[in-house]
């Protein structure tokens, strides 16, 4: 863009005769300001030109007032300005004399005023003349107005004469009347509309430029954003025509777009609809910004589905064929691989078998691709992501895909890629394509060359494939790896591990679980372990709910279960998580107590009445309360009306179905319980001064008691 500029060459000693032209008539004033630009177009001629007040007062004050006037001399103007804009050190200038706040009205000016010049043309309505709509005067003083020579008097006179103005198309465009024109009058009216247009489109590009970059300040951002300087920018992307206008204006929306008011503003005025129609231009710089913008609003879910209702979906796959675009065509594919309803869209092409084929020939590799660094991390997340899609994941493994990514994986040691080896295991049509590989799943555990990234992958992966259904021997291959002794090696405490890494080996001792052999050589060994670690770990809840099913898991088989409850103190943690907030512990930790309760075992005792004290803790606390308030009765002899939670745990329970008594102990695990049951009495024909259970003992008193008090209480009467 290049504004109208004399021929003269502009030498910085004359910029007082330059400024005294800003206060002639328009022609004069176009000359002066073309001057002007001329010497600011120089960097180092502006530190001298931001020194002198008068010449940055005129150019304000002329652009506030005749820029309707003259394209040409607001152009010439805003441009001296955007040339202090290119430097930092100059923006308080343009702060100062409000230009940035000018140059949004006149923006919004001349947008309404293309727009009804476009439907003057087209014969909708007719052209508002300038005077309808009024720029707003700005705040800044003006200065008086310097002559040229003589007096002020002099001036003052010349001043008020008549001053005509230069033809022009704006003129025409606007003196035209509603009659009807003929056809040489029409295509004359648009071809002047088109000479228009191009003169707006470069003081448009130079107001929005200007605006960029003093935008580096967030305060000024912010006032921008106040006088929607969004809706100008999507106002004026309509000019498809002037493709250096539309770079320009989606590379500030870009800037802007990091805000989430202004990305509410684009969502609001329909920004996707704007931009799907500039990602078929030729142009590959309108296409790449544009991707940018695009990508800086996926992270708005729903602008994400609306991409994707615009079946934008399909270009960004074809980008993904262009090394110019394609590391931003895999960032905005990765995000919108994030909702799984968009998963199954990818597999109705062959895309995921096209993105398979190109991490396997990226990855790892020792030349960089041409799209720049991270680009083979982006594909390898999206693939990922696309994993968890069943039919995704089928696409990923067909064709012989499992074995290379495998190969690859233990080759490079890569995790990543063993994360996505593990999410297409997930699925049970791809598991049984995993039983030739188990012995190097298996093996990549127990090596000890591999990170703790890596072996949590590989557990994880194999955790999913070891199943019974699978035709699997688990206990040969535990037994073939050493699995358990590694497992038990990572759950030490000491050892101080990664906790996700410390997580899966308890995932995989539940799988282990299965397997009757393998269960019980894991209780034997790991139960201790299991419960070690579930000590140290006990905050966190998948911690715990894994390690509650793999003691439910060993439960299920008799030998491992015998060992598990008596020679371990997991029964203990058991009843403790019975009252756990998490719902999912509390469901397993029943079902695990459930299958103990009916073993022949000392716990059964035990769990009955913590289970009495779980379900009835309210009731017992409230008696509690009571019984703290009432204090003692009227008799010594008196029962409490209500029973105390200590009295429960003190004394023997008796139900209609058993004639055992039960008696809570301390939290403490002896053979206390067992003494005690010892000198307990079973309640024998109804006795009439038994009490809910409870026998004479329970108040101290005997029969020869009450013997002697009857005599005492006849020979007071």
């Amino acid at each position: 863009m290049s504004p109208l500029e004399s021929n003269t060459v502009a030498v910085l000693n004359h910029i007082d005769e330059y400024v005294e032209l800003l206060y002639d008539d328009i022609p004069e004033k176009i000359k002066g300001s073309s001057l002007i630009l001329q010497l600011a177009r120089n960097p180092d001629n502006l530190i001298e030109l931001a020194r002198n007040e008068a010449l940055l007062s005129a150019l304000s004050r002329v652009l506030r007032e005749e820029w309707k006037r003259s394209i040409e001399l607001s152009t010439n103007i805003v441009y001296t300005f955007f040339c202090f804009s290119t430097y930092l050190e100059f923006h308080p200038v343009i702060i100062q004399y409000k230009i940035g706040s000018l140059c949004m009205d006149v923006i919004d000016y001349e947008l309404k005023r293309y727009d009804q010049w476009k439907e003057k043309v087209e014969g909708k309505k007719q052209v508002l003349t300038p005077e309808k709509n009024e720029l707003p005067k700005s705040r800044i003083p003006e200065p008086k107005r310097r002559p040229k020579s003589g007096t002020w008097a002099v001036a003052d006179v010349s001043l008020q004469k008549t001053r005509s103005i230069v033809s022009s198309y704006h003129e025409d465009l606007c003196n035209a009347s509603d009659e009807i024109l003929s056809k040489n009058d029409e295509e004359q009216l648009r071809r002047k509309l088109k000479t228009l247009s191009k003169r707006q489109e470069q003081l448009l590009r130079v107001a929005f430029y200007m605006l960029l970059n003093i935008a580096d300040n967030v305060k000024v951002e912010e006032k921008m954003h106040k006088k929607d300087i969004v809706g100008l920018l999507i106002g004026a992307m309509e000019r498809h025509s002037n493709i250096d206008l539309l770079i320009l204006i989606v590379s500030f929306l870009q800037k802007l777009s990091i805000f989430i008011e202004n990305k509410n503003a684009m969502a609001s005025k329909g920004i996707i609809e704007k931009l799907a129609p500039l990602l078929d231009s030729p142009n590959a710089d309108l296409v790449n910004v544009t991707l940018k913008l695009l990508f800086n609003l996926t992270f708005d879910t729903k602008l994400r589905n609306k991409m994707v209702k615009m079946s934008l979906l399909p270009k960004f796959i074809q980008f993904t064929s262009d090394d110019k675009h394609i590391n931003l065509a895999m960032k905005i594919l990765y995000h919108l691989s994030m909702d799984d309803r968009v998963k199954v869209l990818f597999t109705q092409s062959d895309c995921v078998k096209l993105l398979t084929d190109m991490l396997l020939l990226n990855v790892n590799s020792d030349s960089s691709c041409d799209s720049g660094p991270g680009t083979t991390d982006v594909l390898l997340a999206l693939c990922v992501n696309l994993a968890w899609c069943e039919r995704a994941a089928q696409q990923m493994t067909s064709e012989g895909r499992l074995r290379e990514l495998l190969a690859r994986a233990f080759r490079h040691r890569n995790a990543m890629l063993m994360k996505l080896v593990r999410n297409l295991s997930h699925h049970p049509v791809n598991k049984p394509l995993y039983v030739e590989f188990v012995g190097d799943i298996a093996g990549a555990v127990t090596s000890d060359d591999a990170s703790d990234e890596f072996l949590i992958e590989c557990l994880g992966t194999l955790s999913n494939i070891l199943q019974s259904n699978n035709n699997i021997d688990i206990y040969a291959v535990v037994e073939r790896y050493n699995l358990i002794p590694c497992i038990l090696k990572i759950l030490d405490p000491a050892a101080q591990r990664d906790p996700e890494l410390v997580l899966e080996c308890v995932v995989a001792a539940g799988t282990l679980g299965v397997e009757e052999r393998a269960a019980a050589v894991l209780a034997a060994d790991g139960g201790d372990a299991l419960v070690a670690a579930l000590r140290q770990r006990q905050a966190d809840d998948e911690h715990v709910l894994q390690t509650v099913f793999a003691f439910r898991q060993m439960l299920s088989h008799p030998k491992a279960a015998e060992h598990l409850v008596s020679k371990t103190e997991a029964p203990a943690y058991l009843i403790d998580l019975m009252q756990d907030k998490n719902v999912e512990i509390r469901k397993m930790c029943d079902s695990c107590l459930d299958i103990i309760s009916q073993m022949p075992n000392d716990w059964a005792a035990r769990i009955k009445v913590e289970r009495f004290r779980c379900h009835n803790g309210q009731w017992l606390s409230v008696v509690e309360t009571l019984g703290a308030e009432g204090g003692a009765g009227d008799a010594a002899d008196d029962l409490p009306p209500y029973l105390s939670a200590e009295y429960l745990t003190t004394h023997r329970l008796t139900t209609s179905d058993s004639q055992i008594s039960l008696n809570d102990d301390s939290d403490s695990f002896t053979g206390e319980a067992d003494s005690n049951r010892a000198h307990s009495r079973n309640t024998q024909n109804g006795h009439a001064d038994e009490l809910l259970g409870l026998s004479d003992s329970l108040s101290g008193k005997t029969l020869e008691d009450d013997a002697q008090f009857t005599k005492s209480l006849d020979s007071f009467t």
